[in-house]
Parts: structure tokens; sequence; C-alpha cells
């Protein structure tokens, strides 16, 4: 076969991979705001150059995060000196959280998206498509000098037709309104099924507790009899896990005492939510009671862990003109996005619904596995152990984490758990 053959062949062969995986993204049709939004997240045109799209960083096969986990954080689309400064957070299981405001009761900032809440929603009425105003824009990743840029691309696309079917004729016409509107389709599109499947083996044993008689909640947090028959789709390590996860009490003192617990669940809550309690509206799986969301893993609020500084992080060695503090910068997180210095160093609760799949861990992707991460919350305060200080030394955390008195072995059994909040699972 001569090279220009096979180059043909090739080309049809990576076409069809591509058109089976997008077809075979969604089991439910799309609306058709729904599928621009597709077309949108997926198109590496919209990048200058071509090459990068919302799903290189937000990959479906990687949990919605960056598949590469070789580096700690994520390449633009110029990857040989632009690089972001933080790690991607998962796309799946973001439309859960509401428009930023402060708690005024517990004094905390809860919802927004990014690590640092700087997508308030307030901009488009959605945290989601606030987020999506960005990445277009952003030097360090998909590189366009302008909005009219990007509404150029998709005007030369084969889905500007739906575009303007969407939106109205003409609406490519108006850049500032057709940005916002690329946001809001991208937005609609992470709002489906895919990015909320509730279809990990958690999930099985939720249905399987629901059935047997338990309680909502006392299913979600393996409680009573129905939970503990339900819970014989777990293995002992599961299991354990799962119970040292839900242990609320801990008095941090480096012994794990009877009746104590690592107080996951403190952050990552295993409560039930209403689908009244959002806006726009979210996924609720069929299986689940009527109106009712199951655990997200996230209360959406904002702590500082005293994760340290990550040396290996490629930010710091970025252009002067991208990072001028160079291996001084430090990166405080919500303090400066709601100018006040009390919140600097805090970034988000993200969910640990696919947390097994999302490696590196933390914003600035520190930790490389589950394993490490689990290790530090446990540890983070044992001198012995030799942690690097933490990047920001403010309100730091020392209240549920630090010194829990865990054993190798129940770490082991907390990232058991943790794996099986992962969707896709299926019953071998």
């Amino acid at each position: 076969m001569s090279v220009k053959k096979f180059g043909a062949l090739l080309v049809i062969l990576v076409a069809a991979l591509v058109l089976v995986f997008s077809v075979g993204m969604a089991d439910t049709e799309l609306e058709p705001i729904e599928e621009l939004g597709e077309f949108l997240y997926f198109d590496k045109d919209l990048s200058l150059p071509s090459g990068q799209a919302c799903a290189d960083c937000h990959h479906p096969e990687a949990g919605f995060v960056d598949p590469d986990s070789d580096i700690p954080v994520s390449q633009g689309v110029l990857p040989k000196n632009r690089f972001g400064n933080r790690n991607s957070p998962a796309a799946a299981y973001a439309m859960y959280a509401p428009i930023r405001y402060f708690d005024e009761d517990e004094k905390l900032w809860i919802g927004g998206q990014f690590w640092d809440s700087r997508a308030t929603g307030e901009v488009l009425g959605d945290p989601l498509a606030d987020q999506a105003l960005g990445p277009f824009l952003n030097l360090l990743e998909m590189n366009n000098p302008n909005k009219l840029t990007v509404i150029q691309s998709i005007k030369l696309s084969d889905y500007a037709v739906l575009f303007e079917e969407v939106w109205g004729e003409g609406s490519l016409d108006d850049v500032e309104a057709a940005y916002d509107q690329v946001a809001l389709s991208i937005a609609a599109f992470e709002r489906t099924e895919d990015f909320g499947q509730f279809s990990s083996k958690y999930d099985d044993y939720l249905q399987l507790c629901l059935v047997e008689g338990g309680t909502k909640d006392d299913c979600a947090q393996g409680m009573g009899d129905a939970a503990l028959t339900a819970s014989a789709i777990f293995i002992t390590e599961e299991w354990k896990g799962f119970q040292l996860f839900m242990g609320e009490e801990n008095d941090n003192d480096g012994v794990l005492d009877p009746g104590e617990g690592a107080m996951c669940v403190l952050c990552h809550v295993a409560d039930w939510t209403t689908a009244a309690d959002y806006a726009p509206d979210v996924v609720v799986p069929d299986w689940a009671p009527t109106g009712w969301v199951p655990p997200l893993f996230t209360d959406f609020t904002y702590d500082n862990l005293g994760v340290p500084k990550n040396p290996d992080n490629p930010f710091y060695h970025l252009p002067h003109a991208f990072n001028p503090d160079g291996d001084d910068f430090v990166d405080y997180g919500l303090g400066p996005v709601v100018n006040d210095p009390k919140e600097n160093g805090k970034f988000k609760v993200m969910t640990l619904r696919n947390i097994g799949l999302t490696e590196p861990y933390s914003h600035n992707g520190f930790f490389l596995t589950l394993d490490e991460i689990t290790n530090f919350y446990n540890t983070r305060d044992v001198v012995e152990e030799g942690w690097p200080a933490p990047e920001v030394l403010n309100e730091i955390n020392t209240d549920e984490l630090g010194n829990l008195g865990l054993s190798s072995e129940d770490e082991a059994a907390l990232v058991w758990f943790m794996k099986t909040l992962s969707d896709g699972w299926e019953e071998e």
C-alpha cells in the first residue's frame, strides 16, 4: 500500500473512531442546545493554534479530568512553554455546585467553579457557564486573543447552522452575545447524564439498601440492618473503609480509639439533596427516590489542608510574562478572589465521585496517587513523616486531619472505599 493511500485510510479510521466515541457518549437523545454544547466541548479548532478542546483537560475516560497524569497540571495548546498553575478539576458532577454565596451562619464561602470559586455563576446565572467563559481566552490554555477569534472559528465549523438553530438566525454576528451563548451551550451539555452518571459500585449498593427497606440517610452512611445486608456487594476492605470514612469522631491525637473514624464525611458529606435545591436543572437518577439526588461527597466549601508547594509544577518555570514571580509564586486560592486574606490558602472541597480515576490530587497536583493523599490526611502533622511545610500558613484545618492515628491497613481500606465511587462499575 502506498504512503498516500495509507494516510487516507488512517484519516478515515480516526474519523470513524471519533464518530463512534461521540455517539457512544450518551444513551439518551440530546436536546439541540446540549448537542451544540457537545460539538463545542470536543472541538479542537477552538484553540489557537488548533489542537485543544475542553475535553483534552476534562476527558470522559478519565473521570472528566486531564488524562495526562504524568505532570501535576495541564498543558496549554502551546505545550513547550504554557502550563496552568493548577490541576484540572473534574467536570463530572460539577453541575451541582451552587452559585457562590457566603453562609453567614457558618462563615464559609460555598459554591462556584474552579479551585478558587472565581466562576461564581453571577455572570450568566450558572457557575458552569461562567467557568466555560475562561479557558478559550486564557493564554496558558486555549490561547485565543479575543472572543472574535472563537466565534469566527465556530462560523467555519460544520455545526454553525445548529448554532443559529439554537440561538437564532444571525446570532453568530453578535460576538459578545454569541460568546456567552457558547458558554451556556457547553454548560447545557455538562448538565446531561454523562456528567452525572451515578453508576458506581456505591450507587449499586445504595439501590440494594433501599430495596431492602433502608432509609435514604442510613443507606448513604452505611448504617442499619438494610445497609449490612446490602454490604454484601462490597469486599471486606471496601466495607471497612466505608465505615471509617463515615466515622465523624476523632480527637486527632494520633491514636484511633474505639468508635473513632477518619472524619472524611465532615467535608465530603454523604447527604441526599433535592433536585429543587438546584437551578438550573440537574440530573436525578431514575433509581433514586423521586426528586432526590444521591450523595455527592462534597459540601462545596473551601478549606486550607496545608498542602505543600509542588516543586514539580512546571508553571514556576514559565517565561516571566506569564509568571513574574518564578519559583517565588504562591497560590493563595480563594483569598484574592473574595478579597479577604483570611481566606488565603483555601481551595474547593472537590467531589470524591470518580476520585479513583482523577490522579494526581490537590489543587497543585502534589500527590501522585490516592494512597499518598490519604496518607497525608492521616499523618500531615506527624513530624516523623517529614511532610514539607504548607504553601500557605493561614487557618490550616487542624481539627479534621493531620494526626488521625489510622494504620496503613486503615488507609488502604479508605482507598478501597473511595474507588467504589467511580462510575461505570459493572458486577462481574
